[in-house]
């Protein structure tokens, strides 16, 4: 075709190809197209591996490439990944997989689909340029960009008037890999490399040969990695709309039974109250909640973090919404899926014979937790938090002396039983019997019996003591 040794095709990107996929690329090189795909997802989307022994393994990033007969012109049955699949998209998944971000930081299943329309040599390195586009178009914060050239190599043999010397070649094509003794393809950045595969077809290559097929590999790299960045349309580097939403928080290990709950019911009911589409709990108290849009994914972290609070006696609670009522009390919801008991006589100031007397079901309150009990029940009060009523005040004052209807009881002690027990007089002699009493028709004046003498004086004493109420 008429390059130099070292000549790299003409390269042509473009991101966004898909508008409904999470990330996509297309890329040219010469008579090379890739088309990449990117899709996130949780956990549950992530590739399981069958093992011998031992347990399964879960991979959360994984690349799958396609190389349909339609990308070298020919007509054929497309059916399970074959060797040559298999092997091509492990490699450019090796090349990818350095740069991606931890779990931690990215808490997404990463799955990149290469498919081949247009095939004439390095197909695979062609995945790993269009592939990094695509992540970087879905989102994903790479660390760097990485492209991948595939290196040749053919003997300047005497024959056709050479010295013998090895003669390295870039971006070889297809005609140039099958009659060449190399196929060295290489994988990195400006820096290094991320993956490389050798195929050979001679007895050997020396460290000389790899040393020059490496920087000239490099140079390679960096002129691929300058074409991708003048990408038209550019990735956007931000994640898509269509892409779920994962948001991670802690909670105390304690609490991760609570909050799955008996066969998975709590779990189950957050998710279907929340909206979101799955929450993944671990043991060290990591929760993963992943959901198409914010509203859901927030109303989610809401009751979590209600379910797993830790209230403090003397917390006041503001505009908490009245969720059901019983005789004894009503239930107060303070944070989302907690409710506390609010008694019927922490409800007001004035007696309440039920709680619908004062409030009804939805009725937004104040309440204060006074008291947590051994099972972790909460127990509310708005009596709290009201200021001292007036008629409190009044009770606590001492009533006049003139009002007999709602003072409280007062002893007093009749002199006169001083002089009696001077005298000697008997304490049988001071105590009335029942019968010596009767109350009058208004009920005020008791009535004298006609058998007993000097009535003043007793006044219901006993033992020379009276309680008058």
């Amino acid at each position: 075709d008429g390059r130099t040794l070292d000549g790299i095709r003409p390269i042509n990107s473009r991101c966004g190809m898909l508008p409904r996929a999470h990330g996509s690329s297309l890329f040219t090189r010469g008579e090379t197209q890739a088309l990449a795909v990117v899709t996130l997802g949780d956990k549950q989307m992530a590739q399981r591996i069958d093992n011998l022994e031992g347990s399964d393994e879960y991979k959360r990033f994984y690349l799958q490439y396609t190389f349909p007969p339609s990308s070298v012109g020919e007509v054929g049955r497309i059916g399970a990944p074959g060797r040559r699949e298999i092997g091509h998209g492990t490699l450019a998944e090796r090349a990818l997989e350095t740069i991606l971000p931890s779990d931690d930081d990215f808490p997404y299943t990463i799955r990149v689909e290469s498919t081949i329309l247009e095939s004439n040599g390095s197909s695979s390195m062609a995945s790993v340029c269009g592939g990094c586009l695509a992540l970087q178009d879905a989102g994903v914060p790479v660390k760097c960009s990485v492209a991948g050239i595939a290196m040749g190599m053919v003997w300047d043999t005497e024959e056709f008037g050479g010295d013998g010397s090895p003669l390295i070649l870039s971006d070889i094509t297809g005609a140039e890999d099958a009659s060449g003794d190399m196929d060295f393809k290489v994988a990195g950045n400006e820096d290094g490399v991320t993956a490389f595969q050798m195929d050979i077809k001679v007895g050997g290559i020396t460290l000389e040969i790899m040393e020059k097929a490496l920087i000239q590999a490099k140079a390679g790299r960096r002129h691929i990695l300058a074409e991708m960045a003048k990408c038209s349309p550019p990735p956007t580097l931000s994640l898509s709309k269509y892409a779920p939403l994962i948001h991670i928080m802690k909670v105390h290990p304690s609490k991760v039974y609570f909050l799955i709950g008996s066969g998975g019911k709590k779990v189950k009911s957050i998710i279907e109250e929340s909206g979101v589409e799955a929450i993944d709990m671990q043991d060290d108290g990591t929760v993963k909640i992943m959901a198409n849009d914010i509203a859901s994914l927030e109303r989610a972290k809401a009751i979590i973090s209600g379910l797993t609070m830790v209230p403090a006696i003397g917390d006041i609670y503001r505009n908490c919404e009245i969720k059901s009522m019983a005789p004894y009390g009503a239930f107060v919801e303070i944070a989302p899926g907690r409710e506390g008991l609010c008694h019927v006589s922490e409800l007001s100031a004035e007696w309440l014979a039920k709680p619908e007397d004062a409030y009804n079901i939805g009725d937004r309150i104040d309440v204060k937790l006074i008291e947590v009990n051994e099972k972790g029940q909460l127990r509310l009060s708005v009596r709290a938090l009201l200021p001292e009523s007036e008629s409190d005040k009044d009770s606590q004052k001492p009533s006049p002396t003139g009002d007999s209807t709602k003072s409280s009881p007062r002893k007093y002690v009749n002199p006169l039983s001083k002089d009696r027990a001077a005298t000697g007089a008997s304490g049988d002699e001071l105590v009335w019997k029942k019968k010596d009493v009767r109350r009058s028709s208004d009920g005020d004046k008791p009535m004298k019996s006609d058998s007993s003498s000097n009535e003043e004086d007793r006044g219901s004493l006993v033992n020379g003591e009276a309680t008058i109420s």
